[in-house]
């Protein structure tokens, strides 16, 4: 089988993508990383498509006037085999945690507009944040009085919530793989994180959101704000090509997520 590995060899994650391309070659399969600007002429040419840490490091690497996502969009278009390419949420706008919110799910508060202002617990400050927003850029720390001039469609607001850590849950399609922990969070220091000794009710919580795309073809990242009461928050649901942190992990998990990696793959090539 060809294999396209969809990424970038200037982020950090790139050694994540090269450890899954050489356990591909292990199994005899050719694989070829390229980044997300590879000729369409590939389309014709490779098995599958893995779309991994293809993402931009800072907001300065965007490339105005240009559609960094477009191969995406081609090989949906195309019909092609392809992997993490088809999520709901990641990269579709911050809107799904108001929805989520609304729904009475874990979440952190969330509204989209200001008439459902008052749906939010009452904070001494709020954020606005960016609807399409890179990590930690853009966010606006307001008073409530300050929303009205500041808020625009491409903005959701939240309460400022004090929190502890950030968890974050990693699943292989729904397959849960292990969970790691950042204190006080991966912005704006990123300390290297540890392993998550979690709660029963904490993985079922993790559960429930990854399940929320069922039979998923790619890595699902659900990552929490930790409370000081042990209670988790959903920040977000990355299933786009999140960063997996495989260097923070035991060489055990880290071998077991390889093979529930590929096992994914050649069950989701078997059955197309």
């Amino acid at each position: 089988m060809k294999i396209l590995i969809i990424t970038n060899e200037n982020t950090d994650g790139f050694i994540e993508d090269k450890w899954i391309a050489e356990s591909f070659i292990g199994d005899g399969h050719e694989v070829k990383l390229v980044d997300k600007f590879y000729p369409e002429s590939f389309d014709n040419e490779f098995d599958v498509f893995i779309k991994r840490n293809c993402w931009n490091d800072n907001e300065d690497d965007f490339i105005v006037g240009v559609d960094t996502d477009g191969f995406k969009k081609r090989l949906i278009q195309k019909k092609l085999p392809r992997i993490n390419c088809d999520g709901k949420f990641d990269g579709k706008g911050k809107g799904y945690l108001a929805d989520l919110y609304n729904k009475g799910y874990d979440v952190i508060p969330t509204v989209n507009n200001i008439i459902e202002l008052d749906k939010l617990p009452k904070s001494k400050f709020y954020l606005l944040k960016p609807h399409n927003g890179l990590d930690g850029f853009g966010i606006k720390k307001v008073k409530k009085e300050e929303i009205k001039n500041l808020f625009t469609k491409d903005y959701v607001i939240q309460p400022l919530m004090e929190f502890v850590s950030e968890v974050q849950f990693y699943f292989v399609g729904n397959l849960f793989e292990y969970a790691l922990e950042y204190i006080p969070s991966k912005l704006p220091n990123w300390p290297t994180p540890h392993e998550y000794k979690y709660l029963k009710e904490q993985i079922e919580l993790a559960q429930k959101f990854a399940n929320l795309s069922p039979n998923y073809n790619g890595v699902q990242r659900i990552d929490f704000i930790k409370l000081k009461n042990e209670e988790l928050k959903l920040l977000e649901i990355e299933d786009s090509s999140p960063y997996l942190s495989l260097e923070d992990i035991s060489k055990a998990k880290r071998e077991k997520f390889l093979k529930d990696y590929k096992k994914m793959v050649y069950n989701y090539i078997n059955n197309i």
